[in-house]
C-alpha cells in the first residue's frame, strides 16, 4: 500500500522518533526507586542526600542574581551567572512560607526537591536529550537556617508556553515536533516506572537548537510532584496517591 503521509509530517515523525528510538530503548527498563524519601527530617537530610548525588557545590556569593524568572509551589527560580565561569543557570531556592520549617507541607516540599533532583540523576535520564539536567547545589543562610538551592539548565526560550506566544507565530509542524520533544520525555520517564504528575505547558522549558527544524529543543522539568510506581502507589507519607492530569 502506498505511503501517502505527508512530507510535512513524516519529517515531523523522523525528528521525535529518531530521539525516542536511541533514547528509550536503551533504558532497559532501569526503574527508578526513591530512595531516603522517608528518613527526611530536616534540611541538613536534605543536604546529605544531594551531596550524595555527585552535583557540585556553588557558593551562593559567587552567583550573580540577574533577575526572576518564576515562582511555583516550591521553588523560586533565578536566573544567576555563576563567577568562576561565566555559566548561566536557573537557581531554584525552595521556599519557606511564613518561616514554618517545621509542619508537615514544609516537609512535603523537602521531599519534592530530593525526588525531583534524583530523577534528574537517575543514570538512565542524566543524558535524555528532553529531561532537563541538574548542575549544581547550594546553600544560603535565612536567619540561623541553612536554605539549600538547585542549579539546573537555564532555559533562555522560556516556557514552553511563553515560546509558542511569541511573534510570528510557530508553524504547526515546528510546534508537533516540540510536542514530539515531550512525548519522549515522558516515554523515557515511564519507561523508569515515573509518572510525571504535573504535565504542563509550564513545567516544559525550551532551549535553542539551531539544526533542529523549530530552531529549539523543548525538555520536561519540575519532577517533584511525580508518582513512583515503583513505591507501590503511596507517596512519601505512605498515603495512597490520586493521579490528576494537568490539562496543556
Amino acid at each position: 500500500m502506498e505511503d501517502k503521509t505527508p512530507a510535512s509530517v513524516a519529517s515531523t515523525l523522523s525528528w521525535n522518533t529518531s530521539l525516542s528510538r536511541t533514547y528509550v530503548s536503551s533504558l532497559s527498563r532501569a526503574i527508578f526507586s526513591a530512595r531516603h524519601s522517608q528518613s527526611l527530617h530536616s534540611l541538613d537530610d536534605v543536604l546529605k542526600v544531594i551531596r550524595a548525588l555527585g552535583l557540585p557545590r556553588y557558593r551562593y556569593e559567587n552567583l550573580s542574581r540577574e533577575e526572576v524568572l518564576g515562582e511555583g509551589e516550591t521553588y523560586l527560580v533565578e536566573r544567576c551567572v555563576a563567577a568562576r565561569d561565566g555559566r548561566v543557570f536557573a537557581v531554584k531556592h525552595l521556599k519557606v512560607r511564613d518561616g514554618k520549617v517545621f509542619d508537615k507541607a514544609f516537609h512535603r516540599r523537602l521531599r519534592s526537591v530530593v525526588l525531583d533532583l534524583q530523577i534528574m540523576r537517575h543514570p538512565p535520564l542524566q543524558a535524555h536529550p528532553n529531561i532537563i539536567s541538574a548542575l549544581g547545589y547550594g546553600w544560603r543562610t535565612e536567619g540561623n537556617i541553612l536554605m539549600p538551592y538547585v542549579l539546573v539548565e537555564c532555559a533562555e526560550l522560556g516556557t514552553l508556553r511563553e515560546h509558542i506566544k511569541r511573534k510570528p507565530p510557530l508553524e504547526p509542524v515546528h510546534i508537533a515536533i516540540l510536542l514530539g520533544d515531550v512525548v519522549s520525555g515522558l516515554a523515557a520517564l515511564h519507561e523508569c516506572g515515573i509518572v510525571h504528575g504535573d504535565v504542563k505547558l509550564d513545567n516544559v522549558l525550551v532551549f535553542p537548537a539551531p539544526n533542529r527544524p523549530p530552531k529549539a529543543l523543548a525538555k520536561l522539568a519540575d519532577f517533584g510532584h511525580a508518582l513512583v510506581l515503583n513505591n507501590g502507589g503511596k507517596d512519601h507519607d505512605g498515603e495512597t496517591l490520586k493521579y490528576s492530569g494537568t490539562w496543556l
